[in-house]
């Protein structure tokens, strides 16, 4: 089971762009890494939050949990600890 120990607290600001999301149950284009930190990116819809051990994790409505500090961005906001990383989306 992946540690928690290293969470760091998201932007409340970029939490409440998350939450509208899933208040809305809009779906959205998502890019995060995952818990072996590889690049995942696609269309997502956020269903609820949790937290766990001091961490704290989105839900999608396929079931997988995201831990919000591996987000990097929703749509075409970009999550600020990642705000220097590039849009990975392809423009083709």
């Amino acid at each position: 089971m992946p540690t928690t120990t290293d969470y760091h607290p998201i932007d409340c600001h970029f939490y409440d762009v998350l939450e509208a999301a899933a208040t809305r149950h809009q779906q959205v284009y998502l890019q995060y890494f995952s818990d072996l930190r590889e690049l995942r990116q696609g269309p997502a819809t956020l269903k609820t939050f949790v937290t766990r051990e001091g961490a704290e994790y989105t839900i999608l409505a396929s079931g997988e949990e995201i831990r919000l500090d591996r987000i990097i961005r929703l749509d075409d906001t970009p999550a600020p600890a990642f705000a220097d990383y590039p849009d990975f989306r392809c423009g083709c």
